[in-house]
Order: structure tokens, then C-alpha cells, then sequence
């Protein structure tokens, strides 16, 4: 084989670079295993993360609104008691306007905080009427502040409804940014509001 292809040089070319492409879709079918695999396991753990929660959180006592449980625990917790209320109903839009506005609260902030982790524009691009309008009146009312303008900046943005303002992906990036640095700077004294305010009505839960 070897005098072969040292009589015929094309064929050599031929034979290496076909040695290449073999080893080079070997190594990407490897990786792409290894990536699906870390994907399917992150998903797995995303699951029963989600499980263990609302198990945690389906059958509410007094250790639920302890002052020493994790703020985000406790807001993600109560969105998913809420939703778990009204999930099985035949209109679930119908079923979240008639929850109550402290049940319609705590339902929205969850989705804020766990869908705008990475980006807050998130929020917006996941979400629908009548979710925005219901979270950005708890965002107003509850947490204030730099937060809230900056939620209702993105909102006004955002808003399907609205034709007069358009789209500004350069200026949606800035607010994405000044939200990711005020998250950092203050997040903890921003989920603190909206737990206290759980903490505050627990009896809407318990009672």
C-alpha cells in the first residue's frame, strides 16, 4: 500500500486528507455527544429542581414565610403555589384575573425575577397580555425604584400594543445592562421588598 502511494501522490493526498475529515468529524461527534449529555443532564437537574419546589411549596405552613428562608426561594416558591392553583383551569387568562391582587402580585414577581436572570428584556420576549401589564403594576407598587423604571421603560418598548414606540434594540441593550448592574449592586435588597411583602399577606395563603 505504501509503494502504491508513493507512486501515485494524488492518491496519498487523497488517502490524508480523508485521515483528517474522519478524525475531525470523530472529535466534533464527541464533543456533540459530550454537550447533549451536559444539556440533558442540566435539564434533568432543572426538573427535579422544579419538583422538589413545588412539593415544598404545594402545601403551605408557617416555616414557609420564616424570615431565615432564602428570599428568592420564597418569591419563586409562591409563584409556583399560585400557578399550581390555577394550571389545571379551562382558561387559565380568566383564571389569573380572578386572582386575588395579592395572589396576582406574587404570581407576577416570580416570572420577573426568574425570567429576567439573564437579561430583563427576557421577561418581556417570554411573556404576554395579561401577565405584563398585572407584573408591571406590582413592579410599580411594590418594588419602586431604579427596578421599576427601568421595567417600565422596557415595557413601554416592548408593548405590542403600543404603536407609537419602536423597537430600539442599542437602547434595550443599555437597559439590559443597567439592569444587570443593579441586580448586582442591589439585588438582595430588591427581592428582600418583594418577600416582605409575601411575608406581609401570608395570611392571603394561609388563612
Amino acid at each position: 500500500m505504501f509503494e502504491y502511494l508513493s507512486q501515485h501522490p494524488l492518491a496519498a493526498v487523497a488517502l490524508t486528507v480523508l485521515v483528517i475529515l474522519t478524525i475531525f468529524m470523530w472529535i466534533k461527534a464527541v464533543s456533540a455527544s459530550r454537550r447533549h449529555g451536559k444539556e440533558r443532564d442540566a435539564e434533568i437537574a432543572r426538573i427535579e429542581k422544579e419538583k422538589a419546589l413545588r412539593a415544598e411549596f404545594r402545601h403551605l405552613d408557617g416555616t414557609a414565610f420564616a424570615t431565615d428562608k432564602d428570599d428568592y426561594r420564597l418569591i419563586i416558591g409562591m409563584c409556583a403555589h399560585v400557578q399550581m392553583s390555577i394550571e389545571k383551569e379551562p382558561d387559565i387568562n380568566a383564571a389569573f384575573e380572578s386572582l386575588s391582587e395579592v395572589r396576582r402580585n406574587v404570581y407576577c414577581l416570580g416570572y420577573v425575577f426568574e425570567d429576567s436572570s439573564k437579561k430583563l428584556s427576557e421577561f418581556f420576549r417570554s411573556n404576554g397580555e395579561p401577565m405584563l401589564s398585572a407584573a408591571r403594576s406590582a413592579v410599580d407598587s411594590i418594588i419602586g425604584g431604579k427596578f421599576a423604571d427601568l421595567f417600565d421603560s422596557e415595557f413601554v418598548m416592548l408593548d405590542e400594543n403600543d404603536e407609537t414606540t419602536s423597537v430600539d434594540n442599542a437602547m434595550l441593550e443599555e437597559w439590559d445592562g443597567e439592569y444587570a448592574r443593579l441586580m448586582e449592586a442591589e439585588g438582595e435588597a430588591i427581592l428582600t421588598l418583594a418577600a416582605d411583602y409575601i411575608r406581609r399577606n401570608k395570611a392571603e395563603f394561609t388563612g
